[in-house]
């Protein structure tokens, strides 16, 4: 099987058969990841430190946090983001 890289999630997204509405979940939730990973290096914590805070194992947290887990539930990504004192803006709209 040849290997294929991608520049953008939309591309991956048309091979894989998404939806836009799948396409722009995995973009939130990547986003998401990422700003969970600079402020766990911020606050130069522990994985025990941060799976005590929020309530998941130790385990999860670090695969979340260094991208081996790669299913991860919203509820997981905000308990970890609510644990670090992120804050989450939610805009919901309608279509235009």
């Amino acid at each position: 099987m040849k290997s294929k890289s991608y520049n953008k999630i939309e591309e991956l997204g048309k091979d894989w058969d998404l939806s836009k509405d799948q396409i722009a979940i995995v973009k939130l939730k990547t986003k998401l990841k990422e700003r969970i990973r600079k402020r766990a290096q911020e606050l130069d914590l522990s994985m025990s430190e941060i799976a005590e805070a929020s309530g998941l194992t130790r385990t999860v947290v670090s695969g979340i946090l260094n991208g081996s887990l790669q299913s991860v539930s919203m509820e997981r990504l905000l308990r970890l983001a609510f644990a670090l004192d992120l804050s989450i803006d939610l805009k919901i709209k309608g279509a235009a």
